[in-house]
């Protein structure tokens, strides 16, 4: 089974076990477990063993460990994974989805993250800090709460939080990546659009409706203003990119003057 459609499996399974906070955790606990022990993470996705037995073994290590619903997702998790690396990514996955869903307030909270993210790309000062190995994650994570914990709701502040203990990817493309679950619990694709000024309302659905038409799903518009842009719009979509901007074609211009 492909991962996309593992992830679309598990995402069901999720919302029909109604997740609450304490399952949650469970999830992200059983994540780290995986994360920081390989042979954990081997025996739930050894490809030369069944699918089945590999989901009574994850019972059988999480039972009575973590909530009920946890350990069923993990071990479905276990189950659909075709190796160890996609196995931690899915449980965190769900561990970041069930963050969002459990805030009852997704929007809200993705476009808080896609906030945080460009503020975090745009000081690299701050970057530094939240990122740096020197630093205790515990550390690290009570800065979070101190810089961004009174602008941002309580979920939002628990994803970058946790953002900032992964390893595996740079802090802003992960949290890139929680804007891109958000979306996808609507069935949305995330479009990053850099503009010079706001956008008026109308703008902003004309965009959308067109973006829609040409994609074929609906797409959420997360705007980033840069003025030196000067005009037009960047719009970035997955690996797509389209970049319309005045400062792209002065560039250009240039490229051809020599």
């Amino acid at each position: 089974m492909d991962l996309t459609a593992g992830n679309r499996e598990l995402d069901a399974e999720a919302d029909a076990l109604a997740l609450d906070p304490a399952a949650v955790d469970g999830i992200f606990a059983a994540s780290d477990a995986l994360g920081q022990q390989y042979r954990l993470r081997s025996t739930l996705s050894d490809p030369a063993v069944p699918g089945q037995v590999r989901s009574e073994v994850a019972r059988r290590l999480f039972e009575g460990r973590i909530p009920a619903a946890a350990v069923e997702l993990v071990a479905r998790a276990s189950a659909l994974a075709p190796d160890t690396t996609s196995l931690e990514a899915a449980v965190e996955r769900q561990g970041v989805r069930g963050v969002f869903v459990v805030s009852g307030a997704v929007d809200e909270v993705q476009d808080e993250v896609f906030r945080i993210a460009r503020a975090v790309e745009a000081d690299s000062a701050l970057q530094s800090t939240l990122t740096d190995p020197l630093i205790e994650v515990a550390a690290r994570q009570r800065l979070v709460a101190d810089v961004f914990g009174a602008r941002a709701l309580p979920a939002t502040v628990r994803l970058v939080q946790r953002a900032v203990q992964r390893r595996s990817r740079t802090l802003v493309r992960t949290l890139d990546g929680y804007v891109e679950v958000a979306a996808q619990i609507g069935r949305h694709t995330v479009a990053r659009v850099t503009v010079a000024q706001p956008l008026t309302a109308e703008q902003r659905a004309v965009l959308r409706a067109q973006l829609t038409r040409i994609y074929g799903a609906g797409i959420d518009i997360q705007l980033d203003i840069d003025p030196e842009v000067l005009g037009g719009a960047r719009i970035e979509i997955g690996d797509d990119l389209i970049d319309g901007t005045v400062r792209s074609r002065m560039n250009q211009a240039r490229r051809l003057i020599g």
